[in-house]
């Protein structure tokens, strides 16, 4: 009978030690609220996926992206009470209604920023200011539709998210780089 059990765990200890491992799999985001979503690797930008989102400055000198959901990635400096005009750069704010992003986390210039609507509970919940102050300056990635908000560009219908604090948007979209392409 003993004999019969160690053979069983052996067996079973080398059938678990042939198994495949994929590593390509991405961790899941434990910490993420409902809606929010599971990380993904940003490797570049302009493109409007989720591993090449769009940066603020793509959505202001853009002519057309459609009205597709498209992602978005900024900081999350402020909110706009009822007007741009009326924006607050600080984490003193009872606006759940919007988010401004921008390509700077320190930015407190309005046209440098896109608004952003958050017209659902859940996406008040997960990224206004006020339900999110630790997030403030930090940066985000977004689904939504580019449209017209507060009378400027500014993205709508927000449907997913993720929180990337200490994520620096420079090591994907360097300002000021010049790049030149070399064949032989």
């Amino acid at each position: 009978m003993l004999s019969l059990k160690r053979n069983s765990w052996l067996l079973c200890l080398l059938l678990s030690c042939c198994q495949k491992a994929d590593l390509t799999v991405e961790p899941e985001n434990t910490d993420a609220a409902e809606g929010e979503a599971k990380p993904a690797s940003i490797i570049g930008t302009g493109e409007g996926s989720r591993q090449c989102p769009y940066t603020v400055t793509d959505l202001l000198s853009a002519e057309n992206l459609g009205n597709e959901p498209v992602w978005v990635i900024g900081y999350m400096v402020g909110t706009a009470p009822r007007s741009m005009n009326n924006a607050i750069f600080t984490t003193e704010a009872d606006n759940q209604s919007n988010i401004l992003l921008s390509n700077d986390s320190l930015c407190t210039d309005i046209d440098r920023c896109i608004p952003v609507e958050l017209s659902s509970a859940k996406s008040k919940t997960n990224f206004s200011l006020p339900t999110n102050t630790s997030h403030f300056r930090k940066c985000i990635v977004l689904e939504g539709t580019p449209s017209t908000y507060l009378y400027r560009k500014g993205l709508r219908k927000v449907s997913a998210g993720l929180w990337m604090d200490g994520f620096d948007i420079s090591t994907v979209a360097p300002q000021g780089w010049n790049y030149i392409t070399i064949s032989w």
